[in-house]
């Protein structure tokens, strides 16, 4: 068996330039297409800044005095492609990453009822692409297991490398389970999937923030969310503000000064770094009672061929999960899958004595067994048979940060990139796959059935509405006007739900069917919650499935009239966003329901850029996200009106405008941060979309807003002047264009930048020439 080939092709731990890729980037060499590979894809093969020799190596030294830093901890950002992190970049079953382009719209509108938005956004190539939003919503909402080993299972795995244990070396292989993974829905209707995830936790590891974060909310203490809130998304800022200045930083270290770049935002794919922040703010999701996503679905339970009492250990882990000062919070179920795991030493244990152990464990403790065969020494890089295991993508940004800290602080700092053999990586992809297929997911299956059956129907069928009357009323309207829960209501005064009340099991249950992609009885299930959770007051709860209610609905076929959609999803979002930030003070739920709505709403196109898009404008009016998330907002926006397509020639009805004013915004934020070469990208954007305007509607008519594009435009070409050249260097001469003022034009220096940005007047872009080509205006009329 054979790694990928993406695997094993060079021990650089970086192959292409920080920066997103660029739809604009045919331009760059005239009729030359650029070539497939990752760093031609933003460069020309003649011109690319950073060559394979300056990528290979390992560290760099920042421009101040930071100590060296590994590259490879930047690598999410630093390949165009799909950020590092799955087995099957070592796997040779993996299939070869999609290139159709992600972030593609349906045509039509949202709400609309042509045949086209009658599909399931998974029908869509965005699905196929690591790094799209639509993907990450799916890879951040799955089935978590957590991981309970003993002992000697840690001290075998601490000699091969991972010092966290068994978690560490587990938890990469999690992120995509190998092959088809079949899932029946609630109807019996299977289908196959081939991106199926599972998320591995360390069991225990509950007890540091989550609990404290998930409770204050409901609990009323605002001051305690506050603080927690602000930790979570303040690290997440903190890790992509490291990434963008490592950009900046390797640009200008190696770019050329001559060489000029065009691109501008990429439509097509969605910015790493936006992906990042969007990733690194989903892998935060805290264990808390008002959803079920962090409940642990199965514990797997392991130890090793060298316990002297193995049966015992197994019993011993099996109370600890039950009793010991590690268990989950009275508010999760403790009747999750219990799977057992026997790690034979294949270097040191008689693998007669382990089978013969084996199959005691599966008399005792039932079929939910494995028997996990691994090497016990440590594999290095030179070895024949080895193979890099990836860092995870869904490591949460405290513990990204912390290694990039620990990078800049430690003399002796190794990269992070592990090794293991061959042999262990097909053994682990087995046991995920077999675990994932034999045990989880029937085990799912059969409780969403059971759950429906005995409590779901009861629930919608005419006796459980007159009951969910009874209590909304509450015989006379006492408790609808008092503003506290009735006295029937389960919802208890520590503010939660007892995992055995019928709500908790309905959320449980529309949580499972969400996470096996059922979404049918999913918004089916929220939508009845909704109301329960609103009679009750219990307002985290009616946000969360107000929340999770309308993802369901713009994931699933559309079979609605247009008026009904608009009204029905705006009101779910509004009622979360309210519920979130002024009920409960949770600025992480707020956030995530309206950043995750705008993606799904730009995904069905149309009209639901627009919806998109005044979400978006809320979340920025609301400043809930910092500095950085505040201009990754800004450019996303921009992309969404770029891919609203307009009818006819004169394309009526596109927001090509609009585009450009969020690409200004966008440049406006990062100068303000001094991160200019995502300001020139944008600014690169702007003009691209004025130059597809009418020459009559282009910026140069309004003289503030030339003058306002100069200002930004001479701040982006300063700014990578002093990058490039230091302060008292100049990197070319000032050229001059004489416009009629009959067209509403001044004379004004031409800010044709160094690296082929726009000029501010006109958002023009052109290669440097020489004084004698210089001639009037540009072709396209935008000075």
């Amino acid at each position: 068996m054979q790694p990928h080939e993406d695997a094993v092709q060079t021990p650089s731990p970086v192959q292409s330039p920080p920066l997103a890729a660029s739809s604009i980037m045919r331009s760059l060499s005239g009729s030359q297409k650029p070539r497939p590979g990752a760093s031609s894809i933003l460069f020309s093969p003649t011109t690319d800044p950073l060559s394979q020799s300056e990528l290979s190596l390992p560290i760099r030294t920042s421009s101040t005095s930071r100590r060296p830093q590994s590259a490879s901890l930047f690598r999410s950002t630093i390949l165009n492609n799909t950020p590092p992190g799955s087995p099957r970049d070592a796997s040779p079953a993996s299939t070869v990453r999609s290139t159709r382009s992600p972030a593609r719209t349906m045509t039509g509108s949202v709400f609309a009822g042509t045949a086209g938005f009658k599909a399931s956004l998974l029908d869509t190539a965005a699905a196929d692409s690591p790094g799209d939003p639509l993907n990450l919503v799916l890879k951040s909402f799955v089935p978590h297991v957590a991981i309970h080993a003993s002992e000697d299972v840690d001290d075998l795995v601490n000699a091969k490398g991972f010092e966290k244990g068994l978690w560490e070396l587990l938890r990469p292989f999690g992120e995509r389970v190998m092959g088809k993974v079949n899932v029946r829905d609630s109807n019996g209707v299977s289908r196959a999937w081939e991106d199926f995830s599972l998320r591995f936790t360390k069991f225990g590891e509950h007890s540091n923030l989550q609990i404290p974060d998930a409770l204050a909310g409901l609990n009323g203490s605002e001051k305690q969310s506050g603080r927690a809130k602000e930790s979570l998304t303040t690290d997440v800022e903190k890790v992509v503000e490291r990434h963008l200045s490592f950009a900046e930083e390797a640009f200008r270290g190696t770019m050329e000064p001559q060489t000029p770049t065009r691109m501008g935002l990429d439509v097509e794919a969605t910015s790493p770094y936006y992906a990042l922040y969007l990733r690194r703010l989903l892998s935060g999701m805290p264990l808390a009672p008002h959803e079920s996503f962090a409940h642990p679905v199965a514990c797997v339970m392991a130890i090793s061929s060298r316990n002297p009492n193995p049966i015992e250990a197994l019993h011993r882990l099996y109370t600890e999960t039950r009793e010991g000062e590690k268990r989950y919070p009275v508010w999760v179920d403790g009747e999750y899958l219990r799977y057992y795991i026997l790690v034979h030493d294949e270097e040191n244990s008689d693998i007669s004595k382990s089978m013969a152990l084996f199959e005691q464990m599966k008399r005792n403790f039932g079929l939910h067994c494995h028997l996990l065969r691994l090497r016990s020494s440590e594999s290095a890089e030179t070895d024949d048979d080895s193979i890099p295991l990836p860092r995870s993508d869904w490591m949460t940004a405290a513990e990204e940060l912390a290694d990039i800290e620990e990078s800049e602080t430690k003399e002796d700092f190794e990269d992070p990139t592990r090794h293991i053999f061959e042999s262990d990586a097909t053994a682990i992809r087995t046991f995920v796959r077999e675990m994932a297929t034999q045990s989880l997911i029937p085990t799912m299956e059969r409780n969403i059935s059971v759950w429906n059956d005995q409590v779901a129907s009861k629930r919608k069928g005419i006796s459980g509405r007159f009951m969910s009357l009874s209590k909304r009323w509450a015989f006379g309207g006492s408790s609808r006007s008092s503003g506290i829960a009735s006295s029937s209501s389960n919802y208890d005064a520590s503010g939660f739900y007892r995992p055995d009340s019928p709500e908790a099991i309905m959320r449980r249950l529309a949580d499972f069917a969400f996470m096996l992609r059922d979404w049918k009885l999913a918004m089916s299930t929220y939508d009845l919650l909704r109301t329960d959770f609103q009679n009750d007051k219990a307002w985290k709860y009616h946000a969360a499935a107000n929340e999770m209610a309308a993802f369901a609905l713009l994931i699933m076929p559309q079979n609605m009239s247009s008026k009904t959609r608009i009204e029905t999803i705006n009101q779910m979002l509004d009622n979360a966003f309210y519920s979130y930030l002024t009920r409960c003070n949770s600025l992480y739920g707020a956030t995530r329901c309206i950043v995750l709505a705008l993606e799904l709403l730009r995904l069905r196109g149309g009209s639901g850029i627009d919806e998109a898009v005044r979400w978006g404008i809320k979340v920025l009016e609301s400043r809930l996200m910092g500095k950085i998330g505040d201009a990754l907002l800004k450019e996303r926006m921009a992309i969404c009106y770029a891919s609203k397509s307009g009818a006819g020639s004169q394309a009526w009805g596109s927001r090509r405008r609009k585009s450009a004013l969020w690409s200004v915004l966008g440049a406006e934020a990062w100068v303000a941060q001094e991160k200019y070469i995502q300001a020139q990208k944008c600014l690169n954007e702007a003009r691209k979309m004025y130059s597809l305007l009418p020459g009559e509607n282009g910026i140069q008519r309004f003289e503030v807003a030339s003058d306002f594009l100069a200002m930004l435009n001479d701040q982006v070409k300063q700014g990578l002047q002093v990058d490039l050249l230091g302060p008292e260097e100049s990197l070319v001469d000032v050229e001059e264009e004489t416009f009629d003022h009959d067209d509403r034009r001044t004379r004004r220096t031409s800010m044709i930048n160094p690296l082929g940005g726009a000029t501010a007047a006109g958002m023009e872009t052109a290669p440097l020439q020489s004084q004698g080509d210089v001639s009037g205006p540009s072709k396209d009329g935008f000075g």
